[in-house]
């Protein structure tokens, strides 16, 4: 496959299209023109830039110095706009989310989701507290851990209450002891 020869490398710096000589950019050493702070004159080719003196410390005078000798004052630090680091994220906020989570799952598999609720409440609790503090900035993975954790120790709490008012049912109690053998 050939290329036309009008084509261009998207690389290639934009021509102008005027007529006449290009200028060079660079003018030749000993004619006047903007010096470049990156070119130097090779007659001198390192040139040292001026020492600068560092921060001098303010000088008074102590008046109870006798001699006349000055004291120096130690410098001010700081700055009006002091850099405070952000909270760390701490990891009971996640804890208590996955124990909530872990609650729910147990409760519709197992019926004891109560077993992961509580830690979950409990974990979900100290977050909030850090976040209070400054201590933590997840403070609503927390609060997911201890609604699920409620939620789950609410339908724990249903479930008990509606299985114990089934059992006062004579007939659902003479069901559930009967015997469950069947003579074929």
């Amino acid at each position: 496959m050939t290329q036309p020869d009008e084509w261009k490398s998207p690389y290639d710096p934009p021509q102008q299209n005027t007529p006449g000589p290009v200028p060079d950019p660079a003018p030749a050493p000993g004619q006047a023109g903007v010096p470049s702070p990156y070119q130097q004159d090779p007659q001198q080719p390192y040139q040292q830039q001026p020492y600068q003196q560092p921060y001098e410390q303010p000088y008074q005078q102590d008046p109870g110095n006798q001699l006349g000798q000055y004291q120096a004052q130690p410098p001010q630090y700081g700055t009006p706009y002091e850099y405070t680091a952000p909270p760390e994220k701490n990891a009971l906020g996640v804890w208590s989310l996955v124990l909530g989570i872990l609650s729910v799952v147990m409760l519709f598999s197992c019926l004891v989701g109560f077993l992961a609720a509580i830690p979950a409440l409990i974990t979900g609790y100290l977050s909030r507290k850090a976040q209070r503090e400054g201590l933590a900035n997840n403070g609503g993975l927390a609060l997911g851990g201890i609604i699920t954790g409620w939620v789950t120790i609410g339908l724990t709490i249903l479930a008990a209450v509606g299985i114990g008012v089934l059992f006062t049912i004579p007939e659902f109690r003479e069901g559930f002891f009967s015997d469950t053998s069947y003579d074929y």
